[in-house]
């Protein structure tokens, strides 16, 4: 029984093998990264300078130039309001 024993080399612990390292845990994106990566894409940028375009011109060709320029405070206000809610969705998502 010996004469076995020592033809295998005995180890008192067997050699372990190195934990690989443990992957740390990804920050989840708060939404205004999301939304700045997706608006960062081509395609969103140039259906975005197409549709500016189309606007300016519509405004130009049916002359609201002049009506524009008498409600532009209404206008910035109502514009305002999904503004600073976007605003506060992206800094409450940080």
């Amino acid at each position: 029984m010996q004469e076995r024993w020592m033809a295998f080399p005995c180890k008192a612990m067997p050699e372990l093998q190195p934990s690989p390292p443990r992957k740390k845990k990804r920050k989840r994106r708060g939404f205004l990264e999301v939304f700045l990566h997706k608006m960062q894409k081509p395609e969103v940028i140039l259906i975005s300078v197409w549709w500016f375009i189309m606007l300016v011109l519509v405004i130009y060709m049916a002359e609201m130039g002049p009506v524009l320029w008498e409600v532009w405070r209404p206008l910035v206000f109502l514009l305002s309001i999904p503004v600073i809610f976007f605003g506060i969705l992206a800094f409450a998502t940080l």
